[in-house]
């Protein structure tokens, strides 16, 4: 099986390797890991794939969540963010109007912040239906055709207005998003305290989104022992499958990134193994008198 170099992340006395989040590592157990820099080599025992689920706060573009995620969360990991949006549900009032309408006509919400997206940078609005009038052409029931998608919705009395630009005042009720917008952003910086982490994002959030959920996928990768080194995040790293079958030295791999060191950790190995020979032959030997 070939080597495998990625960026991942460690912190001193943790034997938790994290994978950058764009990257899946193929793990095998009793396989070399080499750790940036670092001129000694830890074997993997398994991995793992988990969701990292915050609560956060939002100010410009920086999203806060409680707890220290340095290590864990690091530049150009990627991660999904959702928060609440709202859509039309029922019109509870309508007002009165010196216009008049006709049944069947589209008329459209003003108001209220829209969940806009890079695909659709207006929003949606709430868009209703004239469904039944008085004889003067009075509006005295609409339907909602569309319920619109907003991260902060319309306040009552709601203007609600033609192609026209005519005008009528109604009272609509609005409740949780049937369908929700997920958005992507990548992390530019990481910085955690014990208390919490702040995650500044390639560009903001829509206006409006003041607190949300994010999620982060990540693999990570167990050692057999606790990193005992100078924490980093994203450093090169590599893993090798590649080892003799009997005395598991490592054997170096195409492209390895540190050869001196896969050449260290080989030395070290024979050099264990003669030193436990030796022993063996002495035991023997004083036996034998």
């Amino acid at each position: 099986m070939k080597s495998e170099t990625f960026e991942a992340s460690i912190q001193r006395g943790s034997n938790q390797l994290y994978v950058r989040s764009d990257k899946t590592v193929a793990i095998k157990n009793g396989a070399f890991v080499k750790l940036g820099t670092n001129d000694i080599f830890y074997r993997a025992e398994s991995s793992e794939k988990i969701n990292l689920k915050k609560k956060f706060t939002r100010n410009e573009n920086v999203l806060t969540v409680k707890g220290d995620y340095n290590y864990k969360l690091s530049p150009h990991d990627k991660c999904k963010i959702t928060f609440d949006e709202y859509e039309a549900v029922e019109i509870s009032h309508i007002g009165e109007s010196s216009s008049t309408f006709k049944i069947g006509q589209k008329i459209y919400v003003l108001g209220g912040t829209t969940s806009s997206s890079s695909g659709n940078l207006t929003g949606e609005y709430t868009i209703m239906e004239v469904a039944k009038i008085t004889p003067n052409g009075e509006i005295t029931q609409a339907k909602i055709i569309k319920p619109g998608l907003y991260i902060t919705p319309p306040k009552n009395p709601t203007q609600v207005t033609d192609e026209d630009g005519k005008r009528i005042e109604m009272n609509i009720e609005f409740d949780g998003a049937s369908t929700i917008s997920i958005l992507e952003r990548d992390f530019e910086g990481v910085n955690g305290t014990a208390a919490e982490t702040k995650l500044k994002t390639a560009y903001p959030l829509p206006a409006g989104v003041e607190k949300g959920e994010l999620t982060v996928s990540k693999q990570v990768i167990l050692l057999d022992k606790e990193y005992s080194h100078e924490s980093f995040s994203n450093q090169l790293c590599q893993i090798t499958f590649d080892y003799s079958p009997v005395s598991g030295i490592p054997l170096l791999p195409p492209n390895t990134i540190d050869p001196q060191t896969t050449y260290n950790e080989g030395i070290r190995i024979i050099d264990q193994k003669l030193l436990d020979l030796e022993k063996r032959i002495t035991r023997i030997e004083n036996m034998n008198y």
